[in-house]
């Protein structure tokens, strides 16, 4: 039987635009959010077959991701090193646990910087496969929602070890894809016995207040920042949001709301006609009232001023 046709691609970006990494997981649409400036430096490096798909990531800015994963594919990943607060769908993810995506799963990621994470992306028929031939059965598979679980050090790093192997001999790499598969089947089929951590109560409900202040901001992006209004719409109390935004993103509702203002600015910014359009106007249509502190902030979270930003679409 012959081996599947494999690609591969690498993207290296150190000047970083968050519309250059709308897809990072194959078939999946993220928006990526700078939360932080730092030295910027992202590294995406990815090995597919169509139908198999592996993607390792690093940061060096803490960053938050949003979006859906493909409707077709299901995915596994993993932090192979986090040097911070990681946290995803409401619940904090580490070097001892995994994560497991079901098709179609919406995804709310927060990492630290300097984090590394693996991403590993297939359809259920040829992991059914696998599992039969390797465990007797097929897998029950869990639902919609998104799950963590610890497995033990040795099983993650044998599976870490396989998809290095990936790696390290790429143009014989299709010959990992059983094994790989075979390891995912052994976790997914531990969780019948080990330790499952879905999203109790308590963290949907702070889920949805995390989503409900998301959507309010999105939906008044001139209105000027003010946290009892942010409260309300979220449905809890200006401490209780406060102490979710810290404890989910490291950051308060002020410098979240700042920053989607900033990346939505910036978005004008590049692909606004520039002939047409002046910084302050972009700028006022984005919410922020006083230039001096717009270009402060832009400049702090970005490393360049808007001024240069829309010189530079001009060019």
């Amino acid at each position: 039987m012959p081996l599947p046709s494999f690609t591969t691609h690498s993207l290296h970006l150190q000047s970083f635009s968050p519309e250059q990494l709308l897809e990072v997981v194959r078939g999946a649409r993220f928006e990526h959010y700078i939360l932080a400036r730092s030295r910027c430096d992202a590294r995406l490096d990815r090995w597919s077959t169509g139908r198999f798909t592996v993607d390792i990531g690093r940061y060096s800015f803490p960053v938050r991701a949003i979006g859906p994963f493909p409707s077709n594919m299901l995915c596994l990943g993993y932090m192979r090193t986090a040097a911070g607060h990681v946290w995803v769908n409401g619940l904090e993810a580490g070097p001892d646990t995994v994560e497991f995506y079901p098709a179609g799963t919406e995804l709310n990621y927060r990492a630290a910087a300097n984090s590394e994470w693996v991403a590993i992306a297939f359809e259920e028929e040829p992991l059914q496969t696998v599992a039969q031939d390797h465990l007797g059965h097929e897998l029950d598979l869990p639902g919609k929602q998104v799950i963590s679980f610890r497995v033990p050090a040795a099983t993650r790093i044998a599976l870490d070890r396989r998809v290095r192997r990936l790696w390290r001999h790429p143009l014989s790499g299709a010959v990992m894809i059983e094994p790989i598969l075979g390891a995912i089947a052994e976790i997914l089929d531990g969780l019948r016995t080990g330790e499952l951590r879905t999203m109790s109560g308590s963290w949907l409900h702070r889920q949805e207040i995390l989503q409900r202040a998301d959507r309010y901001l999105r939906a008044n992006p001139t209105a000027p920042f003010d946290l009892t209004d942010l409260a309300e719409a979220a449905g809890t109390s200006m401490r209780t949001l406060q102490r979710t935004f810290v404890q989910a993103y490291g950051i308060s509702p002020l410098d979240w709301a700042r920053c989607l203002s900033l990346h939505r600015a910036r978005e004008r910014l590049i692909t606004s006609e520039a002939k047409r359009f002046t910084v302050e106007t972009i700028a006022r249509e984005c919410g922020f009232r006083h230039m001096g502190r717009f270009a402060g902030h832009y400049h702090e979270l970005f490393g360049e001023s808007p001024v240069h930003t829309l010189r530079r679409q001009r060019k």
